[in-house]
């Protein structure tokens, strides 16, 4: 019983330490992105996503790096109805065509379902569809930081 009392502590604890966490790489990802040491598809962007099929939508950040295997980690935190927030991380390969990549993966989310991910993303835009096995489809359109 006493475990059952803790547990919204313990859960919101391992949600402010996430939280805490991704503050710390994003703000460290938008000095070296001002700082002129990214470059797309890398770096801090920050947008909105929607999702169509049922119209739920909230804000959107998202730090991309490169992976030692040559692929791209994208590590995404959104909001929903301004005060519930979440993160989660996929790696997708990119290919590269002038100044513009395109990234297209998949990915199991577990009770999430598996998560399917088509961008375009070049130095100042990035913009990409979204589904999920469960249906739902969906839109993220993104910027650099200012």
């Amino acid at each position: 019983m006493k475990t059952l009392r803790l547990l919204p502590v313990i859960l919101a604890a391992l949600f402010l330490t996430s939280c805490v966490g991704y503050e710390a790489k994003w703000n460290q990802s938008v000095a070296d992105y001002r700082a002129g040491k990214i470059k797309a598809p890398e770096g801090p962007w920050e947008g909105t996503w929607t999702t169509k099929t049922n119209g739920h939508t909230g804000d959107l950040r998202a730090i991309v790096s490169k992976a030692p295997d040559g692929e791209y980690d994208f590590h995404y935190h959104a909001t929903w109805k301004k005060f519930l927030q979440g993160g989660y991380k996929v790696k997708f390969p990119a290919k590269r065509s002038g100044s513009t990549y395109r990234v297209d993966g998949s990915k199991d989310l577990g009770i999430f379902g598996a998560f399917g991910h088509k961008a375009t993303i070049t130095p100042s835009r990035y913009e990409a569809t979204y589904s999920n096995d469960k249906g739902d489809l969906g839109t993220f359109s993104m910027r650099r930081p200012e």
